[in-house]
């Protein structure tokens, strides 16, 4: 290079830019993985959410789905007859490996796997004033292994099922009547039980550090083989009718439970006090109750097709007609969303703080018989011919487009 001026240019360029060089790699660029999914796709963007494919439940035709949770990325379905399974439930880090198809026009990021379980039969005969539904069933993780709590039998007990076999681990009966509903707390740590004969028991969980907590002096030291010590540490009174309904959280202190004498009664959960009682404005039988972390409380009743909102303190904040029956009344993982679904076949998300209808997503003409919210905000529903509907994020480039206007000023949670 003769001109030594753009020799020199040439040169502070190298020195402050660099060279390109003429290769860098030997081996192919690894491909660009999937899109991200948007996080907390309920409050940012309910429009992203569509049905995304539909799978049978079971190899069963026409049996009803009962129950659906999602527990450690397994599906867990509990189908009419009591049959168990267990599904793997597929998201973007786990779809590399599976080995499935969806109907969607576009890929959904979230869908149904193989059978982990496949379908068998559990638990011991039904009691026949028992109207089974999810209040029926739980599931429960222990440090060594999950489980599924199951009740309505008749022989007045409740029974642990392992969830890696479908074996029953654990029979317990300490009501005098048919257990008609169980809850579990959020850690898994404490389990309640509601029965026909009006009471609520507490029970502890070996393994979860409850024992310290609440261990007496009175109380027998449990087997090593059990999973549930056998003895409960509470024994709650207060109904006149059937225990419907239950809530339990240790966040909280605090058990609730509905009957069908239309109380909702307020029991601390570490001594066992009786804090409060709710009565439905219409004395209508309680059917389904939830409460969020933050003291949110809603009930509904089959009677009147009703949800009500209260807060922890028993102050009435808001009512809401359902327009049909509901099968399932759940939260979303944040708990500031009321999701809802039954006999109308779609699924309708309500704000907690009102009861306002932020969101109704439709289905395809058949009734909603059970429903969960996954960690990802999307939903699982089961329908009584036996499918289960998916509920997921379709495009994740689809950012913010689709936020209602003063979303986040109208529906943000209240200190």
């Amino acid at each position: 290079m003769e001109d030594d001026l753009q020799r020199s240019a040439i040169e502070d360029q190298i020195a402050n830019f660099g060279q390109t060089p003429i290769q860098i790699f030997r081996k192919k660029h690894p491909r660009r993985g999937p899109p991200i999914p948007i996080a907390h796709p309920l409050y940012f963007a309910p429009g992203s959410i569509n049905l995304t494919s539909i799978v049978s439940s079971t190899s069963y035709p026409s049996s009803s789905v009962l129950y659906v949770h999602i527990l450690d990325s397994n599906i867990v379905i509990i189908n009419q007859g009591i049959t168990l399974s267990v599904k793997m439930w597929l998201t973007t880090q786990l779809q590399s490996g599976g080995n499935f198809t969806f109907s969607g026009s576009q890929d959904p990021f979230f869908g149904v796997g193989s059978d982990i379980l496949s379908s068998r039969k559990i638990g011991s005969p039904l009691a026949e004033s028992v109207e089974l539904g999810a209040q029926c069933f739980a599931t429960m993780q222990t440090p060594s292994e999950n489980f599924l709590i199951s009740c309505g039998n008749w022989e007045n007990s409740f029974q642990v099922i392992s969830l890696n076999d479908g074996r029953m681990v654990q029979s317990i009966r300490q009501h005098k009547d048919v257990v008609s509903c169980v809850a579990v707390t959020s850690d898994g740590s404490v389990l309640a039980t509601g029965s026909f004969d009006t009471t609520v028991m507490v029970w502890e969980v070996r393994g979860r550090n409850a024992e310290k907590k609440f261990r007496t002096a009175q109380m027998e030291f449990p087997r090593k083989d059990c999973v549930i010590v056998e003895t409960p540490f509470h024994i709650l009174c207060g109904h006149d009718d059937i225990i419907t309904c239950l809530f339990v959280s240790m966040e909280l202190d605090i058990v609730i439970s509905g009957s069908k004498d239309g109380t909702c009664i307020f029991h601390t959960l570490r001594e066992g006090r009786y804090v409060r009682s709710l009565r439905h404005p219409n004395n209508c039988a309680l059917s389904k109750l939830v409460a969020s972390q933050h003291g949110r409380i809603v009930f509904y009743a089959d009677d009147d097709l009703s949800l009500h909102l209260y807060s922890i303190n028993g102050k009435h904040l808001a009512s809401s007609e359902s327009n049909g029956r509901l099968n399932c009344v759940e939260l979303s993982r944040c708990g500031e969303f009321l999701v809802c679904a039954g006999d109308q076949g779609q699924i309708v998300v309500r704000s907690m703080n009102s009861l306002e209808v932020i969101k109704k997503y439709n289905g395809i003409g058949k009734i909603i018989t059970s429903l969960t919210v996954t960690p990802e905000e999307c939903f699982l529903a089961g329908t009584k011919d036996g499918s289960l509907l998916v509920y997921s994020i379709e495009n994740p480039q689809q950012r913010l487009g689709n936020v209602p206007r003063n979303f986040k000023s109208k529906h943000s949670v209240a200190g």
